[in-house]
């Protein structure tokens, strides 16, 4: 069996064109030199990409008679579910079973505490 030698062709950047020696000689090592800093930078840039997604991610809220028949099957069923609704400023999730319903508002006891949370306020059901 015969062997076949292969060379690897080292590719180069003419840099004629430049007037100054420093430039002209310069030799690149490469990807190697980048390997460190691209890593981090990468990392750094995909956990921008992942918290500029959950901020920018629109939430449409449930229509409110779904909400309604969700709030009322978890009751019936005595199903936990997941309530994400807007208290203040912010979205809220609430793990739970309906416990019950007083006038617009929905009781939902969670395993510390009891929450009172307005119908009208709940975007999401899960």
């Amino acid at each position: 069996m015969q062997q076949v030698k292969t060379r690897r062709i080292k590719m180069s950047v003419d840099r004629s064109y430049s007037p100054y020696e420093v430039i002209r000689d310069y030799h690149d090592r490469g990807m190697m030199k980048w390997g460190a800093f691209a890593t981090g930078e990468l990392t750094e840039a995909q956990n921008n990409f992942e918290k500029e997604k959950k901020e920018d991610k629109i939430i449409q809220a449930l229509p409110h008679h779904l909400v309604l028949h969700l709030l009322n099957q978890s009751f019936s069923n005595q199903v936990q579910i997941k309530v994400k609704y807007q208290s203040k400023d912010r979205l809220t999730e609430v793990y739970g079973f309906v416990s019950e319903f007083i006038n617009n508002q929905v009781r939902i006891k969670s395993t510390d505490k009891i929450y009172l949370i307005s119908i009208e306020q709940i975007i999401n059901i899960t």
